[in-house]
């Protein structure tokens, strides 16, 4: 007969222990590179739930075709993420359907810059630029290449980064960023080009006089 101890003891079945995943990260927006930002800026972008609900309110705007109100939402979007590539696309098909040719060849060309597929944005490029009486002939339609920093696509937030930094302003007149964005081939070119603008030195006089002086 079992002692008291024996009966009344109970046999657990043997469970295996599981081994618990680490929680998901969620994806991080690099600044450790131009590169790394524009590789990372989608994936954070629609990791970001305020990201998120600009675009999905855009969306819905845009299939209501109010192109005003859903142009505002992809603008206030990318803000938030500038070198996001794909809803550069979106914000040029809004500002098309208003008209504002020269605007949606700025978002275009963006978005050619920072990754966007030749196919899915050549022919909207093609034909706001054909409604300004230009063509691909004149002013080259330029995409995303792997290289060094300086020699990669320029894009709107990398002429308005410039802006701040070499001329010292916060906004950029919209046909000179188009100028710009249509006659500089690389980020190399457009550096140059600003700081042979009178501007460059008109924002950096104290700094450019003690260099001079070799005071630096």
């Amino acid at each position: 007969m079992k002692s008291g101890k024996d009966m009344f003891s109970i046999t657990r079945p043997r469970v295996p222990r599981t081994k618990l995943s680490p929680p998901t990260r969620a994806p991080v927006l690099s600044r450790s590179s131009r590169m790394a930002l524009l590789q990372s800026a989608h994936a954070a972008a629609l990791a970001d739930p305020a990201f998120r609900a600009l675009t999905a309110q855009a969306d819905s705007l845009r299939d209501t075709q109010q192109w005003q109100g859903a142009a505002d939402a992809y603008g206030q979007a990318l803000k938030l993420y500038p070198y996001e590539r794909s809803y550069w696309t979106q914000l040029g098909h809004m500002l098309k359907e208003q008209g504002f040719f020269a605007l949606a060849e700025i978002t275009y060309r963006t978005s050619a810059a920072f990754g966007c597929e030749p196919q899915d944005v050549r022919p909207h490029l093609r034909f706001v630029m054909e409604r300004q009486g230009v063509s691909e002939q004149q002013f080259p339609i330029r995409f995303f290449q792997t290289a060094p920093t300086f020699r990669q696509t320029p894009g709107r937030p990398d002429m308005l980064a410039f802006g701040r930094l070499l001329w010292g302003v916060h906004d950029i007149d919209d046909a000179e960023q188009l100028g710009m964005l249509r006659s500089c081939a690389s980020l190399d070119e457009m550096v140059a080009a600003m700081i042979r603008d009178p501007r460059f030195e008109k924002s950096n006089r104290q700094w450019l006089e003690l260099v001079r002086e070799d005071e630096l």
